[in-house]
């Protein structure tokens, strides 16, 4: 960010109380819970051709209830999620427990995960870059826990243009880049 602009400022409680309580339907979309065969299959796809031929530390940023987590781990990948929402992390814990995957979630702010002096192979992002004040500094975090030769892998999309009417889920949220 140019020294001579101002970061957005969010509310971090609200988006965590928006997130917490979106948790206990957030897999109900499709594209969140990757329920329906087809829309599984294609994730699983994509990601494996994203991640290293062999198994690999993996760091899901704005892990949410874990479904692409799970689509790893189900590869032999070992996983680490981190979501601003406590119920989140809770319910991608739930998930891996019911199938029988190893896998470690957390609280914590994905735009600085507090994996302390982890090193990862890849660092995972899906749908988040929009959300932190600071985007630039997330990705310099992100970035910071990859070992030699790791990969970040974002995954992001447009879904409101400017101008558009509609309330954001939190006060701010529209000045987000």
């Amino acid at each position: 960010m140019p020294a001579d602009s101002v970061a957005p400022t969010t509310n971090s409680a609200a988006i965590t109380a928006y997130w917490d309580a979106a948790a206990d339907v957030f897999d109900e979309e499709r594209d969140h819970g990757l329920r329906h065969e087809t829309t599984r299959t294609a994730w699983a796809q994509r990601l494996t051709s994203w991640m290293p031929d062999a198994a690999a530390d993996v760091l899901d940023v704005g892990c949410g209830t874990g479904s692409l987590s799970r689509l790893l781990a189900e590869r032999g990948h070992r996983v680490t999620g981190v979501d601003c929402a406590p119920k989140m992390a809770d319910q991608a814990r739930d998930k891996f427990t019911a199938a029988g995957l190893p896998g470690r979630f957390m609280a914590g702010d994905a735009a600085d995960p507090p994996t302390e002096a982890d090193r990862l192979d890849v660092v995972l992002s899906r749908h988040l870059l929009w959300t932190p004040p600071d985007p630039e500094s997330a990705l310099r975090a992100w970035i910071a826990r990859l070992r030699p030769g790791g990969r970040l892998i974002l995954v992001e999309g447009r879904w409101r243009e400017a101008g558009q009417t509609g309330k954001p889920y939190v006060a701010g949220a529209e000045t987000l880049p």
